[in-house]
């Protein structure tokens, strides 16, 4: 157990506006166990305490539309991206287009900690409607749930369509 003490926390949401002063963070392996004014949490006595007074301490951050090369072919084991993304504070992103075999597999080694990064959400290979590599065709219901099928079932939580040359077949 490790316990910071002295820290500005910055939390979601409380009564004095999401900050606490002359705070503590309390973990326990890769968990948090406590947060809170020094004055209210009991620190273990089997925790190592570390005094962090002068620093703040924030939650991670989420980027919603964050790009990047999770590989070419293999994943790497250090990705200076994902490190980067990780030193900012990112602790959680959503890539809305990237290579689906690389993107999901970089997530799910994330997922078991093969590999230091951020969560990796993603939709995949987007459902691209000019003629490309990834081009997808959907004159259909039925073919644009395909689509969604297929991509969920690689691991999407979200669906990009972008170039549908039709309003219809945007709408679908």
């Amino acid at each position: 157990m490790v316990a910071l003490v002295g820290a500005r926390i910055v939390t979601m949401s409380d009564d004095n506006g999401g900050i606490i002063e002359d705070g503590v963070l309390v973990t326990d392996g890769n968990r948090i166990a406590a947060v809170g004014a020094r004055a209210n949490v009991d620190i273990p006595a089997n925790a190592t305490v570390v005094d962090v007074s002068g620093r703040t301490i924030v939650p991670g951050l989420i980027d919603a539309h964050a790009h990047g090369s999770q590989g070419e072919g293999i994943i790497p084991q250090q990705n200076w991206v994902d490190h980067a993304t990780l030193a900012l504070g990112v602790t959680t992103m959503h890539d809305p287009s990237n290579d689906a075999t690389e993107v999901f597999a970089a997530a799910e080694m994330q997922r078991a900690g093969r590999i230091l990064a951020p969560r990796i959400f993603s939709t995949g290979d987007i459902v691209y409607g000019a003629r490309s590599s990834y081009f997808a065709k959907i004159d259909s219901v039925d073919e644009a749930r395909e689509h969604v099928r297929r991509l969920k079932a690689q691991g999407a939580v979200s669906i990009k369509n972008y170039n549908q040359p039709r309003r219809n077949q945007r709408q679908q």
